[in-house]
This record gives C-alpha cells, sequence and structure tokens, in this order.
C-alpha cells in the first residue's frame, strides 16, 4: 500500500508601506498692536497721529509658494461711518472723537480706510512666512465737541479683527488677536484778534470816538478759559485811561472794555478779565474801545499793540 506524506509549506509576504513624511495643513494668524495716541489736544493745528504693525504669521504651507492673505477690521466697540470712515472712540456721556484707521500712509496723506486689505504671501522652504504691515491711525476731530477724558475703542477678535487665507483665494479662517484705539483728550484752546481801527479823526477831540473789534476763542467743550488783555506799550499808568497810541512823542490816550457803555475795563487783573466755558466751537467776544474826549493831538498815524491772553 502506498503512503503520501504532506507538507505544509508556508509562505510568508511582507507589505513594506513606504510613506512620505506628514506636513501639518497650512495655518495662519494675525497679531494686530494697541494704538494709543497718548494725550492729545484737538486745537494744536497740526494731526494727531499713531501707527503699528501688524504681523501675519503662515506655516504649513507648500515650499515655496505663494498664498493670500485677507485681513479685515470692523467697526470697534465705538463704531464707524459708513465705509468705516470715520471710526469713532468713545466715553460715557460725551460726543464721540472720531479718528481713521487706514492703510499706506495717514488719512491726511492719502491713507485709504483699512476694511479688507489683501496680501500675497510667499512661503519659504519650510512652508512658513511672517509678513509685517502699518496700522495708521489718525484723530479727525478738528475743533470736536469731545470734552476731556479718556476715550477707546475695543476691537474684538473675531467680530472686528477677522483673518482669512487660503491657496488661490481667502477661504479658510485664521486667528486675529483682540487691540484697542485710545486717546487722552487734554484741554485746549485757540485765539484770534481783529485789529481795532478808530479811521480817520480831527485834532482836535471833543467827544469820544468809540470803535470795536472781535476776539475768536475756540477751546475745548467744558472747559472753562480766560482772556486778558495787557496795557499796550506805552502805557501811563494804570487802570483804563493807561494805555496811549503814539506817533513819535505824541499820545492819544484811549482805553479798552468789556461792555458797549465802555464802564467795564477789560485788563489783566482778575476781576478785569473775561471768563468763559468753551463749547468746542468758535466763540466771538467784542472788545469795545474809545478814544477819549477833551484831548488834542498833532496829525499823523497813531497806533500801539496789545496783547490778547487766553488761559485755560
Amino acid at each position: 500500500m502506498m503512503k503520501r506524506c504532506i507538507f505544509l509549506m508556508t509562505v510568508l509576504f511582507t507589505w513594506a508601506l513606504l510613506s512620505a513624511p506628514a506636513r501639518a495643513a497650512l495655518a495662519c494668524e494675525a497679531d494686530m498692536v494697541l494704538l494709543d495716541f497718548g494725550m492729545i489736544s484737538l486745537r494744536d493745528g497740526f494731526p494727531q497721529q499713531t501707527s503699528g504693525p501688524v504681523t501675519i504669521l503662515c506655516a504649513g504651507g507648500a515650499p515655496f509658494t505663494t498664498i493670500q492673505a485677507c485681513m479685515k477690521i470692523g467697526s470697534g466697540s465705538g463704531g464707524a461711518g459708513a465705509g468705516q470712515s470715520p471710526r469713532y472712540m468713545t466715553r460715557d456721556g460725551t460726543a464721540p472723537l472720531s479718528y481713521q484707521l487706514t492703510a499706506q500712509n495717514f488719512f491726511s496723506s492719502g491713507g485709504r480706510a483699512w476694511e479688507t486689505v489683501g496680501y500675497a504671501v510667499p512661503l519659504d522652504a519650510n512652508g512658513s512666512a511672517t509678513i509685517t504691515s502699518t496700522l495708521y491711525a489718525e484723530v479727525t476731530s478738528i475743533g470736536a465737541l469731545s470734552t476731556t477724558g479718556h476715550y477707546i475703542s475695543n476691537f474684538a477678535s473675531g467680530s472686528d479683527t477677522r483673518l482669512s487665507f487660503g491657496l488661490e483665494k481667502c477661504d479658510r479662517s485664521g486667528a486675529a488677536s483682540a487691540f484697542t484705539v485710545s486717546a487722552d483728550v487734554t484741554t485746549s484752546c485757540m485765539i484770534s484778534v481783529s485789529n481795532m481801527d478808530f479811521g480817520l479823526i480831527n485834532t482836535a477831540i471833543i467827544t469820544p470816538i468809540d470803535q470795536t473789534s472781535i476776539i475768536e476763542v475756540s477751546c475745548t467743550n467744558a472747559s472753562p478759559y480766560t482772556i486778558s488783555i495787557d496795557s499796550g506799550l506805552n502805557p501811563m499808568g494804570a487802570g483804563p485811561m493807561a494805555r496811549r497810541m503814539v506817533n513819535g512823542t505824541n499820545l492819544l490816550a484811549y482805553g479798552l472794555y468789556h461792555n458797549l457803555s465802555r464802564t467795564s475795563d477789560w485788563g489783566i487783573m482778575p476781576a478785569t478779565v473775561a471768563a468763559g466755558t468753551g463749547t468746542g466751537r468758535p466763540q466771538a467776544l467784542t472788545v469795545y474801545g474809545r478814544i477819549f474826549g477833551n484831548q488834542s493831538t498833532s496829525i499823523g498815524s497813531y497806533s500801539d499793540s496789545v496783547i490778547v491772553t487766553v488761559s485755560y
């Protein structure tokens, strides 16, 4: 009888799975700067400006490619006008302080309102990039109704600051930090004065000759101020009779007053200055002048200069 022997042979196959190194997905974030104007005066006659960097960082992309990034800045807690122009800082119970956030340059130098700004971002050999742009801020409340105090607008991450990015368009969301814009308004005043011209008069002055001029003062809203007028270049004593216009050695006595009846002298002593409170708009004060009667002088041109000072 024939016998069979059966041998089982096991053949083992080992599959080696080869894979490329894992790469993280492309991600971007933006770091916003805090903008603080510091102590500002709204009446100094020059722009109130500040600026700072906006930094966008990306990683996890394909090396040596260029992606797109878009940085959007909203209204902030102070609100804004149409097209985010202007934006506002606020404080309780007062008119807002208007300002501009712009790209490329300051607003007064042609910068455009920052709504959404796009960037082409070149990635390096590691698929990463860091780019920095400048955020410009300029207060535009010149002659504003704003009172003194601290003004602020808060920009919340996600609602007011939004970063998006992508390979060909900005279709992915990234993180953008919060930031604030703030300023501390201090009292400020500006003043302008018209000349007082009595015109042609006789050399023999029998009765008083009257004329007026205007002082225009503009001070920060709700800020108290005083206005004084000194005794001029040629005073002869003190009080309302002291001022003199001159022509060589010839003198012509005159006075400056608060009121139409010319009874309240305008001077530099506390009881003789004008007092007021700023409204944020120009305020006009009349100066009443008088060449006194019962004096005579020679033919010629007479003049004097007085210093008008606003204190606040």
